[in-house]
């Protein structure tokens, strides 16, 4: 198993940049349903704000049909888990007696959904769920990490740089820490020899994430004609123009008050907030107050969504699988300030950025 799973990471590793997405894809599918042994796997990725990419193996398989999708695939963005066949979802013909639906990272922050189902056995065993899963994740982080590499070729100014650094950290850098994910699960079903050999490429794939993180902070230069409200302004309405969020701005008389290098630091911390937002929260509004108070600066980000367990949130984030909470404490404590998340299921979040300023700062003030 370990053998044709190694095998089949190469082929995707080695597919030609020009090959069609939909083709490569597809052979990656043929690859994780003869691994896993299943009789027919669906694969559904996000494309576009309403449109899906669906394939299916075998060709013309009319089982399951676009509602079940359509629910299985709710099921795993909500839950963030896998999702089994239910037996009220199983087909008389043909005679599925077991399945199960896998989240499937993607760079826009959706998740897609990859279905394993089998007419034989009564159930998948996990070595048989993660080869494929991580096969999959791989086949798409290649993809999409190639769609914006030619999309992003020419880039040379500052503005694109920071549009680029973003799509990086929202696309190839999530994909890259969702394969480890799978990698790691893997990794606890293998024997000895096959755990090292995969001890070796997650120790490669960390240091990939480590250059990809990189090169996000040298495209994130500083703006130094842009001040830091008309930043903030510029995500707040480009939320609105792709994510349809209303929003609101309480920013008077702050521009100024910290040098360059600390509020570029300020912007991505927020620029990671806003991305919070639109990527887990399904808020409708979010709200940015800025202000001095007792020689401190402070930005308050509050959106009104479903909430989180920030506990359990830095637990993930720790593990490099998720918000980027770590990096935005990292970002603030490095200014000898403090961030402080507060957040509770179905009553929004609330980001607060506190950062001392300097006495000669708080005079001119």
């Amino acid at each position: 198993m370990f053998e044709d799973l190694f095998a089949a990471l190469t082929r995707v590793a080695r597919a030609s940049a020009d090959d069609d997405a939909g083709a490569s894809l597809r052979a990656a599918l043929l690859d994780a349903s003869r691994i896993a042994g299943a009789d027919l796997i669906v694969l559904r990725l996000p494309d576009g704000p309403s449109d899906h990419l669906e394939i299916r193996l075998p060709d013309g398989a009319s089982w399951p049909s676009a509602r079940l999708l359509d629910r299985w695939h709710a099921d795993v963005v909500q839950r963030r888990r896998p999702v089994g066949l239910a037996s009220r979802d199983r087909p008389r013909r043909p005679a599925v007696r077991a399945g199960l639906v896998f989240p499937i990272f993607t760079g826009t922050g959706a998740l897609g959904a990859l279905g394993l189902f089998s007419t034989t056995r009564s159930r998948f065993s996990a070595e048989q769920c993660a080869g494929p899963m991580l096969l999959v994740q791989a086949a798409t982080a290649r993809i999409e990490a190639e769609r914006l590499r030619r999309r992003t070729e020419a880039v040379t100014t500052t503005d694109v740089h920071d549009r680029v650094a973003r799509e990086l950290h929202d696309g190839p850098l999530q994909l890259l820490s969702g394969i480890m994910l799978h990698l790691r699960l893997v990794r606890t079903t293998a024997d000895e020899k096959s755990s090292a050999a995969m001890e070796g490429l997650e120790i490669e794939l960390e240091q990939s994430i480590k250059q990809t993180r990189a090169l996000i902070r040298n495209l994130r230069v500083a703006h130094p004609q842009a001040t830091l409200e008309e930043r903030v302004r510029e995500a707040l309405a480009r939320l609105e123009r792709t994510r349809g969020l209303t929003w609101a701005l309480r920013w008077r008389g702050l521009n100024g008050v910290l040098n360059d290098m600390a509020a570029d630091e300020v912007f991505q911390v927020i620029n990671e907030a806003l991305a919070n937002v639109y990527r887990h929260s399904s808020a409708k509004h979010v709200e940015i107050q800025g202000r001095v108070r007792d020689n401190m600066f402070e930005v308050t980000v509050r959106d009104d969504g479903i909430g989180f367990d920030v506990a359990q949130a830095l637990r993930m984030d720790s593990r490099k699988l998720s918000f980027g909470l770590i990096s935005m404490q990292e970002r603030v404590s490095a200014l000898g300030g403090t961030l402080t998340l507060r957040s509770q299921s179905g009553r929004g979040t609330r980001v607060l950025i506190s950062l001392p300023l300097k006495r000669s700062e708080a005079v001119r003030l």
